[in-house]
């Protein structure tokens, strides 16, 4: 069955027919304009992507742009919806782990998503990533925590409770050492990455840097 979609054209607006909005062809179509649009990202800034530049990396006109998204921000609104969708499905059953047995289950880590879909997390750790984007995945594990606690949001009166300080430091300490590992290309393998976060939660930032710098000291008063 059929259905019309209006879209911007050359000439005013124009009347688009499309199958199946679920079809085979127009998730090619939105792939190509999501991977487009993520290409130009990791490039520049939100603010300085056009439209064009999207249809025309895509090999796609304009009006078919406008017959999925009503603008650049909607494009990125969706794409980011996807990719949080992604994200917890991968991501959350580490932080459960961590909670219930204060260890991070290494079978558990992410790696093929990480390594696979770079272009996609560069939204959320890249250089260009908003607060706004990196918020909500900061949500999602504030979120989690709080279930994993039992912490029910109306028993708790977060206003007054000094609990949402820890859950703040929590999850934007989490996620601003993911972020980093990131932007450094990855330069650690993913199980590394768990063992040090792990180490690093379960110790304390404070304990775990003078462990570590004692380490340093120690390494370099060894003769060479």
């Amino acid at each position: 069955m059929q259905s019309q979609h209006w879209a911007e054209g050359k000439g005013g607006v124009i009347a688009i027919e499309e199958e199946n909005m679920d079809s085979k062809r127009v998730q090619e179509t939105k792939g190509k304009i999501r991977d487009a649009f993520l290409e130009l990202y990791k490039q520049k800034r939100m603010e300085k992507i056009s439209i064009k530049e999207i249809t025309d990396k895509a090999g796609i006109n304009r009006g078919t742009f406008y017959v999925y998204y009503t603008d650049i921000y909607d494009l990125k609104e969706k794409v980011e919806a996807e990719a949080i969708e992604r994200i917890r499905e991968h991501a959350i059953p580490v932080v459960r782990g961590l909670i219930r047995s204060q260890k991070i289950d290494m079978k558990l880590l992410p790696k093929e998503f990480f390594y696979e879909e770079q272009s996609i997390l560069e939204l959320f750790f890249g250089e260009s990533a908003e607060i706004n984007s990196v918020n909500k995945l900061k949500k999602i594990m504030q979120d989690t925590v709080t279930e994993m606690f039992g912490l029910k949001k109306d028993v708790v009166d977060w206003e007054k409770s000094s609990l949402k300080y820890a859950l703040e430091y929590v999850s934007a300490a989490q996620l601003g050492v993911i972020g980093y590992w990131f932007r450094h290309k990855m330069e650690l393998p993913m199980e590394e990455l768990g063992k040090r976060l792990e180490e690093i939660n379960l110790t304390g930032c404070i304990t775990y840097m003078i462990k570590e710098l004692k380490v340093q000291e120690d390494r370099e008063k060894k003769p060479v």
